[in-house]
């Protein structure tokens, strides 16, 4: 019996329904796998023979091998898409186990070993331990009070087994909860330790134990800023891990889980490193796509789609931002307009979320990365990014958000600098020396914004003496290889106010 046979027999109505449901918007673009579904006898007792199914789904009897090699594609393929069930209702099989309790009690043991011998079959599949060691524990029961006791011994024997996974899985969501809750340093010795214990389950027979162990060694790479994260075998590693997660898409992870957006965010972030413009915009909307279909966003803060929002704004930012420009509309290429309207509109949505605006800290950053969209649009949008911003910093005056400080304040002086409001400049500046007075800042941002507060005071009064302190802001960008955008985005500023050459 084919896996998707099986599967859609042990389906209830309700996730019948709703995985029928998905695989009809999806057929939109191909009409088999409803098809298929639709050919499927619920009925767990009745095996459909394939040739028969074929005919069925393609309207004609198969001719010969190919035609059945193409059929057993699609029967894989269409068993792939209960990755959305999977994804959103790891626990599609766990009614079976009731559906066998009751074949027991009204004395159809026959039926219920029958049944619980396809759920056996789905649930090793998709690693669903849970379901799994359920029937494993009827089979096993079933045997002793059989008096088979060897065969009782074996599935015990894999109760273990799958037990183990079952802890293996929970340490090392445990251990990624324990680091994640302290603030992480550049520590390379707690580094290595975290290392060392995620590679002892690389070689797991879990997929998802595999998974789970390789993906977060990569992302406490990228956590504790270690060097290696950028090394180009770790980014094979990253596509590695993402052609197995697609290659098995249909496993279980535990409810509200999935690694998607955290396997999206690192290779974004290696993406902007190498300046990979294309692999960025392409990541970024990859993570989108697949929150898309993680419905429980809908209970909470998207995170993911935040962060993928973020980058993308920054990119766009650093590398369009030329608002101080008459005809800076103009030499906006029309895909960068869209895409600047596409995330504008995302933010909007978002800020609409009661979650959001639940979460200050969340809402002021979401509104932070609006605001810096909105840099980039009309004079009209260059003074709502002002305003949006002093609001912010009005209405949330009571909550500690530090870590937002210095890119609101840059927005703002870059807002206020292409609107020619100097004395929006200043204040703006004055806040921020006052609000940081003491406490770290970001680099980049804090260099950035003297740029722009040096330029606009070189335009406000014409004295040399601001041309000197640009120049050494620029100066200070050329010693970091990092800060090379920043440096390339204040000489653009400089060039075409006239008061300053661009280095070589």
């Amino acid at each position: 019996m084919l896996l998707i046979e099986k599967t859609v027999k042990l389906l209830d109505d309700f996730h019948f329904g709703i995985f029928r449901e998905h695989v009809k918007n999806l057929s939109l673009r191909s009409y088999y796998p409803l098809a298929l579904l639709d050919v499927i006898d619920r009925n767990f007792e009745k095996e459909q023979d394939s040739e028969k199914l074929f005919k069925s789904v393609y309207g004609e009897a198969p001719d010969g091998e190919k035609d059945m090699k193409k059929f057993f594609q699609l029967a894989h393929h269409t068993f792939k898409l209960t990755g959305f069930l999977a994804r959103n209702y790891p626990d599609y099989l766990q009614h079976n186990i009731t559906r066998i309790q009751h074949l027991v009690n009204i004395g159809k043991l026959d039926k219920a070993s029958l049944l619980a011998e396809m759920v056996l079959d789905i649930s090793d599949k998709i690693e669903d331990f849970t379901a799994e060691i359920k029937v494993l524990q009827f089979l096993a029961q079933r045997e002793s009070l059989l008096e088979s006791f060897k065969q009782s011994m074996d599935y015990h024997e894999r109760i273990r087994i799958v037990l183990k996974h079952k802890e293996a899985l929970n340490e090392i969501m445990y251990v990624v909860s324990e680091q994640l809750k302290e603030k992480i340093t550049e520590d390379k010795a707690k580094l290595n330790e975290l290392q060392t214990f995620f590679k002892k389950y690389y070689n797991s027979e879990s997929i998802v134990v595999q998974l789970m162990a390789r993906l977060n060694a990569c992302f406490f790479m990228h956590m504790f800023r270690d060097s290696r994260f950028y090394e180009e075998n770790n980014f094979r590693e990253l596509e590695a891990i993402e052609e197995s997660m697609e290659k098995n898409s249909y496993v279980v992870y535990p409810h509200l889980f999935n690694l998607r957006p955290k396997l999206g965010f690192l290779k974004l972030n290696f993406s902007i490193r190498q300046l990979n413009t294309d692999k960025v915009l392409n990541e970024t909307d990859e993570i989108i796509r697949q929150n898309e279909e993680d419905l429980f966003w809908n209970s909470f803060v998207n995170r993911a789609e935040i962060n993928s929002i973020a980058i993308q704004s920054s990119h766009l930012v650093t590398n369009s931002f030329k608002s101080y420009r008459s005809d800076h509309i103009e030499k906006l290429p029309e895909e960068t307009k869209e895409r600047i309207e596409f995330l504008k509109n995302k933010c909007e949505h978002l800020l609409e979320s009661r979650h959001l605006q639940e979460q200050f800290i969340r809402y002021i950053n979401v509104s932070t990365i609006y605001a810096g969209l909105l840099l980039l649009g009309s004079k009209k949008d260059i003074e709502k990014s002002y305003a949006l911003l002093e609001n912010l910093l009005l209405s949330y005056q009571q909550v500690p958000f530090h870590a937002f400080i210095d890119p609101i304040y840059l927005n703002m002086i870059m807002a206020a600098f292409c609107l020619q409001d100097f004395e929006k400049v200043e204040k703006s500046y004055r806040r921020y020396k006052k609000s940081t007075n003491g406490k770290a800042v970001n680099p980049e941002n804090d260099l950035t914004l003297h740029g722009f507060y040096y330029a606009a005071k070189w335009l406000e009064t014409n004295r040399d003496q601001y041309i000197k302190k640009f120049d050494n802001i620029l100066q200070k960008t050329m010693e970091n290889p990092h800060l090379n955008t920043t440096r390339q985005l204040l000489e653009e500023v400089s060039y075409y106010f006239r008061f300053h050459q661009p280095s070589a």
